[in-house]
């Protein structure tokens, strides 16, 4: 987890002057228990939102230089890369979650819209051994402890399955 934010502090602190609020005015009604399991449970959902947007807005990190390089005799693909902290605190984790599709089934327009699976169609085929997946999500740790305005290489290795064609991918970077 990355260090907290003066924002994270504030909002811990307002929400719980909130709660404390709430609990004096919802002893003075007549069914408090209710009106005080409300009040947690909003303010709990908007503690839960803030804190996921702080963190969007803290945390910010951009990958650029991405290469790639297959290696035929393995079936793997090397991916690398720079990434940046270009937030203006500290990030402890910073995740590359990568996308790779096929690209081209077919020899037609007709015959490549016919032969790939769709999304959909992962969902229900997961299990069989014969089927292909068209979609590869994977997430690998690329930097840890990266200082504000630090930036740091990263090289990913991932299988590349034999049955695609040709593969688009996209890498983008999380803060954990």
């Amino acid at each position: 987890m990355s260090p907290l934010t003066p924002l994270h502090y504030l909002l811990v602190g307002s929400l719980a002057l909130l709660l404390i609020i709430g609990v004096l005015i919802s002893f003075r009604t007549k069914t408090p228990y209710s009106i005080l399991m409300t009040i947690i449970g909003v303010l709990a959902l908007i503690g839960i939102f803030s804190w996921d947007e702080i963190n969007k807005m803290a945390y910010k990190v951009d990958i650029s230089n991405i290469s790639q390089e297959r290696y035929y005799q393995s079936e793997q693909i090397l991916i690398r890369g720079t990434v940046r902290n270009i937030g203006d605190y500290p990030v402890e984790n910073v995740i590359a979650v990568i996308k790779m599709s096929n690209i081209g089934g077919g020899t037609s327009e007709k015959a490549k819209q016919f032969s790939q699976p769709s999304v959909f169609a992962e969902l229900f085929e997961g299990d069989d051994p014969k089927f292909k997946r068209q979609n590869i999500v994977e997430q690998h740790v690329v930097a840890e402890s990266l200082q504000p305005g630090k930036s740091k290489t990263f090289r990913i290795m991932m299988d590349y399955p034999p049955y695609f064609n040709k593969a688009s991918f996209n890498v983008t970077g999380q803060v954990d």
